[in-house]
């Protein structure tokens, strides 16, 4: 399995955790909960985690191709939806 991990300095990160499984639940299974999510790609999976300060992101896949096509679906929507207060997504392999 490939594994990479992302931190978001974000106040709005269980909005937002909300908002991605929300929106991903249209197209595939996705467990969420107040603070924690998991959403289930054809290719692997992201778990989500948010407290005051931010996000974690961490996606697995079994492949780097796989990885790298999650990050960016996930990684795309979450600048996307804080495009008022842009952020930067930086993967971190093996995390």
């Amino acid at each position: 399995m490939f594994r990479t991990h992302a931190r978001v300095a974000t106040p709005l990160g269980r909005r937002v955790l909300g908002q991605l499984c929300k929106h991903f639940a249209h197209k595939i299974p996705v467990e969420h909960e107040e603070a924690r999510g998991r959403a289930a790609f054809p290719a692997g999976e992201c778990r989500l985690a948010a407290d005051d300060d931010g996000l974690d992101l961490t996606c697995e896949a079994a492949s780097e191709d796989e990885l790298r096509r999650i990050e960016g679906i996930v990684g795309g929507h979450l600048e996307r939806f804080l495009w008022r207060t842009p952020v930067a997504v930086v993967w971190e392999r093996g995390a």
